[in-house]
């Protein structure tokens, strides 16, 4: 899903589907700003990735099928 097919979703009453892709478009977020700020220089260089294994742990936590995907994905890249 994307943004541009919310509205769409939204009259197929496919709400789940609108939560499920609204929580990993907030973990992207996220996971860019907690980039931003390791190259801004507000968080060390140890900093940043106990940041992203906090978000993994979480993830793992929830064993939710989107969120598992979420995390595949990103373990991918």
């Amino acid at each position: 899903m994307s943004g541009a097919h919310v509205w769409d979703s939204y009259l197929a009453g496919d709400i789940d589907g609108i939560r499920n892709y609204c929580e990993t478009d907030v973990l992207n977020t996220y996971l860019v700003f907690q980039r931003f700020e390791l190259i801004r220089g507000h968080l060390g260089a140890d900093q940043y990735p106990k940041a992203c294994d906090e978000v993994r742990k979480e993830l793992l936590a929830e064993d939710r099928p989107h969120l598992n995907e979420f995390l595949a994905n990103w373990q991918e890249g």
